[in-house]
């Protein structure tokens, strides 16, 4: 493979920027532009230098000099990175510099005239998982990562960046190649093998199938921790649907007036609470209106009802609220509203909270009970699925082996083509059947320089 380049900084003026270069080149193309301020007290003599190179750079150290962009100079560091320790799997050095927008683009162009290639969107990811130090799955915690917006939608990128996620794909895809190479065989000896397979060949299946659905039940939990939590503010015109959405933002998002129906369309913001990530979406109050704008307002706030983790129902202490609301099957919070003003003082129930949108009252603690539902300690060990990818591929691979499992009583040959089929389903998930279409529109995510 070429040698390849790019800056993986980000781009704009800055105290420090990166540029990086990887490939078997990549030692070569270093020293010929990056000259040692003095030679280093500690040497790796065991080390041999590649041929056409002059220094002796000691691995993982970082090297003070000068960078030599033809065009200018600029002092900073730069790291070797051997093969075996390099995040891509192959020989990569980093240079820090001047984090200059010019000094960035005049130290790539350096890199590519001395024979670097520019690297595409994700390649020095997608090198890594091609060298085998990352899982297809791995390197999307890598984006995730990058991504993530909320405290715990970092965790969650983490685990699945360090392999939470694969180790345990990657046994169950073990379990299935024994399962399938056994099966296989008794095909082949049938006299032998029957009597020895058959008996134990439910529960085998079986515990595949709970090692599956046991990831699928993480999958709630995972997209509220990658996405957050969505809830929708309902509630009678008027009620304080939005100025209670400006008090848990701490902001004016959301435009209030006494009039009637102001709000016709619906409203999102996202804010953080004790880590976890929470979307708030304003709707039109529920009423029957003449109004075409408002009338599609009252639309969206109805969907927005079947798409909502958690619906906090808005009731206005000073009025009646006798609709008979429909949430489907979301959590309901019932808020009362204007406590300050109605003196509401009725024993409240579970999941029921008495606020004041106007002083704040009670909105911090309406926060945190939202976030308490996902907090962080939920989503701290094991394996957790977050990408809406493996969630499909888990479900593909479910269906399948419960095809196998109705084939039981049936034919070897119909629970092999079934089995198989959730082998390759799995296997999308970290990589060892992956198509090249797949592959390429993960990495097609990332940025150049990563």
């Amino acid at each position: 493979m070429s040698t390849i380049a790019a800056i993986s900084s980000p781009i704009g003026a800055g105290g420090i920027g990166i540029v990086r270069v990887s490939g078997n080149e990549a030692l070569r193309i270093a020293d010929a532009i990056f000259i040692f301020a003095h030679k280093k007290a500690s040497q790796d003599a065991s080390f041999v230098m590649p041929d056409g190179v002059k220094q002796q750079w000691t691995p993982l150290f970082m090297n003070y000099g000068t960078f030599d962009a033809g065009e200018f100079c600029d002092k900073g560091y730069a790291v070797y990175f051997p093969t075996k320790r390099a995040y891509t799997g192959e020989d990569t050095v980093e240079f820090y510099l001047h984090g200059g927008v010019r000094i960035m683009q005049g130290a790539l162009n350096a890199l590519l005239r001395n024979g670097a290639v520019m690297a595409k969107n994700g390649e020095f990811t997608k090198r890594a998982f091609l060298n085998g130090r990352l899982s297809l799955a791995d390197a999307e915690g890598v984006i995730d990562m990058i991504n993530a917006e909320s405290a715990a939608g970092v965790k969650a990128a983490y685990r699945l960046m360090q392999g939470e996620v694969s180790k345990k794909i990657n046994a169950t895809l073990d379990a299935l190649e024994t399962l399938i190479a056994t099966l296989e065989a008794t095909l082949d000896y049938p006299d032998e093998m029957e009597d020895e397979v058959l008996p134990d060949l439910e529960k085998s299946v079986r515990s595949i199938y709970n090692d599956v659905c046991a990831l699928i039940a993480t999958a709630k939990t995972g997209k509220i921790a990658k996405y957050g939590i969505n809830v929708v503010l309902a509630g009678n015109t008027n009620a304080g649907k939005s100025s209670l959405m400006n008090a848990l933002l701490k902001d004016d998002r959301a435009i209030v007036t006494d009039i009637a129906g102001t709000t016709r369309d619906t409203v999102e913001e996202s804010f953080e609470c004790d880590g976890v990530r929470i979307n708030l979406i304003d709707t039109a109050g529920i009423r029957e209106s003449d109004d075409l704008v408002e009338s599609k307002g009252i639309e969206r706030a109805k969907r927005a009802f079947e798409g909502a983790d958690v619906i906090l129902h808005v009731v206005d202490t000073l009025g009646v609220d006798d609709k008979d609301w429909q949430f489907g099957d979301a959590l309901v919070f019932e808020v009362f509203n204007k406590c300050d003003e109605s003196g509401f003082d009725k024993p409240l129930a579970e999941n029921q909270f008495a606020i004041s949108a106007k002083t704040g009252k009670g909105v911090d603690e309406l926060a945190h009970a939202i976030a308490d539902l996902y907090k962080q300690d939920k989503v701290e060990g094991g394996e957790l699925i977050t990408s809406k990818r493996h969630v499909s591929a888990l479900y593909q691979a479910k269906s399948a082996i419960e095809s196998a499992i109705a084939s039981i009583d049936n034919t070897i040959d119909c629970m092999l083509i079934d089995l198989r089929n959730a082998y390759d389903a799995l296997g999308e998930i970290t990589g060892r059947t992956a198509t090249q279409d797949v592959v390429d529109s993960i990495f097609s995510r990332f940025c150049v320089g990563k």
